[in-house]
């Protein structure tokens, strides 16, 4: 079995359990945009993605702040279902949205205890995707504190997106282990699973919610972090290693 010396980790819906935040924002604006409350939940999650997925390739070019991007994707939602509110709702809709989400910021069950275990064993590291502030918000919001970790790698610090290499690759020079000795987490078949493998690692597919994998021979797949100890076996470590 191949040997892990350092876990990376992505940040959202991985660590952070984004998910469930994202729809109490997303609750908040139905509330206000009562046109937009007969949409179902998970359908306004997804139109919520694609305007999130638009936005952040502006905001990693300099084009779009953090906080207008925040307007567009709310006027992203709004053309979606031909709705026209007005500039003054759209604001009050964001802001709204983005005090929910952040409120109820939250850490997936078993995080802290896997993430203490690995400590003492290995490396740990994130990548993500993201406003750097964002992301670090999240991260303090969550009690995931970076000095915890030998490597934080966020793309708009450094330049480069998942499943782009050149991310992997300067997580590897923070870890300072080779690439066939780390195994990369995540929710994401195409960033994390694919972007890792591409790099030279291995992977290990963070599957929540039961969807169908891609190609099951490439990568493990957990689909929770509890007990503990299944998890260090699919990432290739072994109990009371450290």
């Amino acid at each position: 079995m191949r040997e892990t010396d350092a876990v990376l980790f992505d940040l959202d819906d991985t660590l952070i359990d984004y998910q469930f935040s994202r729809r109490q924002g997303l609750r908040a604006v139905q509330e206000l945009l009562p046109a937009l409350a007969r949409v179902a939940l998970e359908e306004l999650e997804l139109v919520h993605d694609e305007q999130l997925q638009v936005t952040y390739l502006l905001t990693l070019d300099g084009s779009l702040s953090y906080g207008d991007a925040r307007l567009e994707r709310m006027r992203g939602i709004c053309r979606r279902y031909y709705l026209q509110p007005g500039e003054t709702a759209i604001a009050k809709a964001a802001a709204a949205y983005a005090r929910e989400q952040e409120s109820n910021a939250r850490l997936i069950p078993g995080v802290p205890e896997l993430l203490g275990t690995l400590r003492r064993a290995v490396k740990i590291g994130v990548i993500t995707n993201g406003s750097a502030a964002a992301q670090r918000f999240k991260m303090e919001r969550c009690d995931i504190r970076p000095g915890d970790f030998d490597v934080v790698a966020i793309s708009e610090e450094v330049g480069a997106a998942k499943p782009d290499p050149a991310i992997f690759q300067l997580a590897l020079v923070g870890l300072g282990v080779t690439a066939d000795r780390v195994t990369m987490v995540g929710d994401s078949w195409e960033k994390d699973v694919l972007g890792a493998l591409g790099s030279g690692m291995a992977a290990v597919w963070f599957n929540r919610y039961a969807r169908t994998c891609p190609t099951p021979e490439l990568a493990a797949e957990i689909r929770g972090y509890e007990p503990v100890g299944d998890v260090l076996e699919a990432l290739g470590i072994q109990a009371g290693k450290g």
